[in-house]
């Protein structure tokens, strides 16, 4: 029962971050529709919102729009659109390990399918988010957290692949 409810909060808390990364998405592609049209009228109301967006430590400030290189501009753009359709990809691929934790299919084909395509998303996500880039400066950074989350799915790979076999092995024995 208690197994069951910390399932179903995990499932409602990866469906509210998979709504959450849309909004960011779909922010970051007016802001990059109004960077092509010289005019910014929704400059005013995005101010509130663009540090949920593009603001870290080094990130891109919504007044530096209108003075940043285009083709950077873009890129930076690019780049926080592609995290976040990887990171939206992810938040898929767990909800559907999560439901197969639930019908009992914790050590079936899809389940590791899904542990491996999660690992292989990590690693792309360690190299897009390896360059940082920003309308003042580009270099290079670390973010070790989705190198641990790849290291991590692919140890679980590894894990359910043997609890299917030894499934299977049970199977045949019974």
């Amino acid at each position: 029962m208690k197994k069951n409810i910390i399932l179903s909060v995990c499932l409602f808390t990866m469906q509210i971050l998979r709504i959450l990364i849309s909004l960011f998405a779909a922010i970051l592609v007016l802001i990059f529709v109004g960077s092509l049209v010289n005019d910014f009228p929704l400059q005013e109301n995005l101010l509130e919102i663009q540090s949920l967006v593009l603001n870290d430590s080094s990130g891109l400030q919504l007044h530096e729009l209108q003075t940043t290189n285009k083709w950077l501009l873009y890129v930076i753009i690019f780049q926080n659109l592609l995290t976040l359709t990887l990171l939206f990809s992810i938040l898929g691929y767990g909800i559907g390990i999560i439901r197969n934790i639930q019908r009992n299919k914790t050590f079936s084909k899809p389940t590791i399918n899904a542990f491996d395509k999660v690992s292989q998303l990590a690693i792309i996500l360690f190299f897009v988010k390896f360059i940082k880039l920003s309308p003042i400066k580009v270099g290079i950074g670390f973010e070790f957290s989705y190198l641990f989350l790849a290291f991590g799915a692919i140890i679980l790979t590894q894990v359910f692949k043997e609890g299917h076999r030894l499934l299977k092995e049970n199977e045949l024995t019974v």
